[in-house]
């Protein structure tokens, strides 16, 4: 009888661990590998469910229940959202709990007690250092609907240019003014060119330290080529779209620039793996790049699913490898940034639970030249720019100078 219950007890054991295989990596495949799926509202922020407790003139506080990436409990300077307003929000004058309590910069429109707001880090600062909110952030820089250009966004005229990959055709726009030469923007996963706001901002301040912006598009954008693997390979393949756009810009200057913003940073890390050529790329800007995709998996999983044992998820891991046919040891780049000789800017805020910043801090310490770290406390994902405004222009427009 002992041995019988002994047997059923561990056939209960595999049927469960299989179990959670099975769902675990079915979350993965949906949440991180799946470029057709579209439910962003189940992985972005909980910022719908942000109410307005208290405002007056000069500050709102807000009911803050269960924001996971939002950025409304983080230091910076944020926009909100209401059903009849908007408003600029700065720092953080008071928190308790869930409770937040912020500088209000500027209102429109109206917003009441009991409203239902949703935060963004979309916003903008114009030549007269006032504030301008440019839509819903979904996360990454990204927005959540709509198309935004380097026009619309930063007012600057550009043209939308096009380079051949080994899927075929992609295109990028292109600004028409700078001298000193060409920073190609790579956006994060789940994104398309078309959408990345945050790009389109900061074209609008690099333009003024003299560089031209090109916001590329690659394989599995919306409406362009798939990668044939029919999943996001975080760089191991699209470094490939990312040397050709290269290629391109060194058609219009010989000084190009790479600027990664979060899964953005697996590409550019890639092609340092694959090609690294100093001749063809002089320097690299990163904003929260994921550097070692498995390792912001964890760190999500863990967020979302905190019960989890974080044991299980090297099992996770293995059965999602089988499962799907990937291979999360390729997406691990962090040597090749590590032993790379270009020069390399890189922004990360210590909050950001999409991608840990213990990827960024590991880097820092082990590489020992030609490497800037601006590592922010309280600041949440690719929201350095709304952290500290100027410092971030400061430290971009010294990088920028010093590769000259």
């Amino acid at each position: 009888m002992v041995k019988k219950l002994g047997y059923l007890l561990i056939i209960l054991i595999f049927i469960v661990l299989g179990g959670a295989g099975w769902f675990f990596s079915g979350v993965i495949y949906e949440g991180a590998l799946n470029p057709e799926f579209t439910d962003t509202a189940s992985i972005g922020t909980a910022e719908d469910r942000v109410v307005v407790s208290k405002i007056n003139n000069n500050s709102i506080t807000l009911n803050v229940e269960e924001e996971l990436w939002g950025p409304l409990l983080e230091k910076g300077i944020y926009g909100i959202i209401g059903q009849n307003g908007d408003a600029i929000v700065g720092k953080i004058l008071a928190t308790n709990g869930n409770i937040v309590e912020r500088e209000l910069l500027d209102l429109n429109g109206t917003i009441v007690i009991g409203d239902r707001i949703r935060g963004t880090s979309l916003v903008v600062r114009d030549k007269n250092s006032e504030y301008k909110i440019l839509g819903t952030s979904s996360w990454s820089g990204q927005a959540s609907e709509g198309v935004y250009t380097p026009k619309s966004v930063s007012g600057l005229e550009y043209e939308t240019i096009y380079y051949t990959s080994d899927l075929g055709e992609f295109p990028a726009y292109l600004t028409n003014e700078g001298d000193k030469g060409i920073v190609i923007f790579v956006h994060g996963f789940r994104g398309d060119y078309s959408r990345e706001v945050f790009a389109k901002m900061r074209a609008g301040e690099i333009v003024n330290m003299g560089y031209r912006s090109m916001i590329i598009s690659y394989r599995n954008d919306r409406g362009l080529p798939k990668d044939p693997s029919g999943i996001f390979q975080y760089g191991t393949t699209e470094w490939k779209d990312v040397d050709s756009a290269i290629n391109r810009a060194l058609e219009f200057t010989d000084n190009v620039v790479l600027f990664g913003t979060s899964g953005g940073g697996g590409p550019i890390s890639s092609w340092l793996e694959n090609v690294g050529d100093d001749n063809k790329v002089k320097g690299i800007i990163y904003e929260a790049p994921v550097i070692n995709f498995w390792e912001s998996v964890e760190v999500n999983g863990a967020a979302r699913y905190p019960w989890v044992p974080s044991q299980l998820f090297g099992y996770f891991k293995v059965f999602t490898e089988i499962r799907y046919g990937v291979d999360f040891e390729k997406m691990d780049f962090t040597d090749a940034v590590i032993n790379s000789k270009i020069p390399v800017l890189l922004f990360h805020g210590d909050d950001d639970e999409w991608v840990p910043v213990e990827m960024s801090d590991f880097v820092a310490e082990n590489r020992d030249e030609n490497f800037t770290y601006i590592r922010y406390e309280n600041v949440g994902h690719v929201t350095s720019w709304n952290a500290d405004p100027d410092n971030y222009i400061y430290q971009l427009n010294a990088f920028l100078d010093g590769l000259d």
